[in-house]
């Protein structure tokens, strides 16, 4: 029997409506850094470190903002190809704004050193950065470009989905202060009441009208 072509369907509008705020945001999170940062309320300054730093940050807060609606709609439930797509785009979009921030932390001020990575964030925080970054990448592959519904995959997908976020859930709102523990905190929320409602509706299932018939 053949299995049926998992492969996305995407829309030009479900594409765009997804894309054009990406790009806007990325642009903001490049551009932004680029104006002088005020130093004591009335020196304005312009480094190069500065501009590496909040371009990291601002990456990272972008990744978390569509990382956050990708996990809803992929625990959500319901299996519609419309569904599917946006959750993909986000999945993919945040991933994009990921590895910027990646970027822009182990290129740019890491210098491609593990060494260097591993010195500065500790052999945990190091490794799971760098396992987000191969397990994201690796599932993205998957959804684009292989034709299977394979229990395997399904796993594999399911186990990242709930990973990858733990990982940012520890670094933005364990380790982390400000906007990124507030967004990291909004994106817990929305995965675990996402894995709540489909639990419920798994456990409760369609009321069926032919009980109620008299």
């Amino acid at each position: 029997m053949e299995t049926p072509d998992s492969r996305p369907h995407i829309t030009l509008s479900q594409f765009a409506s997804t894309f054009v705020p990406f790009a806007f945001l990325l642009a903001a999170a490049m551009m932004v850094p680029e104006a002088p940062q005020i130093i004591d309320n009335h020196r304005a300054v312009y480094t190069i470190e500065a501009l590496v730093y909040y371009r990291a940050i601002y990456s990272i807060w972008l990744t978390i903002a569509f990382m956050t609606p990708a996990l809803a709609l992929y625990f959500l439930p319901g299996d519609s190809s419309r569904k599917t797509n946006y959750w993909l785009l986000c999945w993919t979009f945040g991933f994009l704004a990921f590895v910027v921030h990646f970027y822009y932390t182990v290129g740019v001020i890491f210098h491609w050193s593990l060494r260097e990575v591993y010195a500065k964030q500790g052999a945990m925080i190091a490794t799971s950065n760098l396992l987000d970054t191969a397990w994201w990448a690796f599932d993205l592959l998957l959804a684009w470009f292989v034709s299977s519904n394979a229990k395997w995959i399904k796993v594999q997908r399911t186990l990242a989905h709930l990973y990858i976020p733990a990982t940012f859930f520890v670094s933005a709102v364990v380790i982390k202060h400000g906007v990124v523990r507030v967004l990291g905190i909004l994106m817990t929320l929305s995965l675990l009441i996402s894995i709540a409602i489909r639990l419920f509706k798994r456990k409760h299932g369609p009321v069926s009208i032919s009980a109620h018939a008299t």
